[in-house]
């Protein structure tokens, strides 16, 4: 009898090793959250009654896949070596990350020019200074990355993500950026602010220790959560007021999985509590939308 048992937990050791190899890989190559920006990407049309452009959404897939391995490609040119076991799993994988960042953004660039898509040229190259320059220095010794001006990051990272999954679809779609689609625009701003402001109070005490101000640092841990479910408050009123059906119920539901999210998160939560649940609240966001218009 314990010799059998012995046996099946030996038999499933593998198998459970290879899933937690699985899920790391999927979360701390960024492959998790460029799925939440296209699942928000296709969203937008859905909440809009276009028809969806996958060669858009794979487009925006792919942009976030490289912005979110800018790092490891960086760490790479400049020569640092492979992380021994023991160190993060982007560290340790770094190469790797840096060869999946240059397919990215090759993928991303055939994909612009192959299907012509309609989006200003300069509007993507803006965002995407921004984005690659808010980890790494866009001028070496000259220029900090734009995550330790204070205060800042959460609005740069709400303001790129509302932009690249409702402006770039929609203007793609040659829809009018009239009141209805910046209404919507600020929605997924608030939306995402508040979940940003989550991962401030995850990297609380490395922004102390790099004397980088952020929310938690001026209003502590408590009142930053505060903030982030106001933000969701806010997103509700504007649902409220924008939507109806069963949009509305969805979205309500979406933004009551965040609050949920929101209110337990703590500096001494796992890293993989932000890494899939903070992100995955995005990715509810846009499968209840899906459930409400299928």
């Amino acid at each position: 009898m314990l010799e059998r048992e012995y046996n099946e937990i030996r038999h499933q050791q593998p198998l459970a090793n290879w899933l937690r190899a699985g899920i790391e890989a999927l979360l701390y190559s960024s492959v998790f959250i460029s799925l939440c920006a296209f699942g928000l990407t296709v969203e937008t049309y859905l909440l809009t009654g276009n028809k969806v452009s996958l060669p858009m959404a794979g487009f925006v897939f792919l942009a976030t896949l490289f912005t979110y391995n800018t790092s490891s490609l960086q760490r790479t040119w400049r020569g640092w070596r492979v992380g021994e076991a023991g160190q993060p799993w982007n560290i340790r994988h770094q190469r790797k990350l840096a060869v999946l960042a240059l397919l990215s953004l090759t993928g991303a660039v055939i994909l612009f020019f192959l299907y012509e898509l309609r989006i200003n040229l300069w509007f993507v190259l803006v965002l995407a200074l921004i984005s690659v320059g808010y980890t790494v220095p866009l001028a070496r010794n000259r220029f900090k990355p734009f995550r330790s001006v204070p205060l800042l990051k959460v609005f740069l990272i709400a303001l790129v993500w509302s932009a690249v999954t409702v402006l770039f679809p929609l203007i793609d779609a040659a829809v009018q950026v009239d009141s209805p689609v910046m209404l919507l625009w600020l929605r997924r701003f608030l939306f995402i602010l508040a979940l940003a402001l989550l991962f401030d109070i995850r990297d609380y005490t490395y922004d102390r220790r790099t004397s980088t101000l952020t929310f938690p640092g001026l209003l502590g841990e408590n009142y930053t959560r505060f903030l982030s479910l106001g933000l969701l408050l806010l997103y509700l009123l504007l649902v409220l007021l924008t939507e109806e059906g069963a949009i509305l119920i969805s979205l309500m539901s979406a933004a009551l999985v965040a609050g949920l999210i929101v209110w337990n998160a703590s500096e001494e939560k796992p890293r993989i509590y932000y890494a899939l649940l903070a992100d995955g609240a995005m990715l509810v966001h846009f499968a209840f939308v899906y459930l409400a218009v299928t």
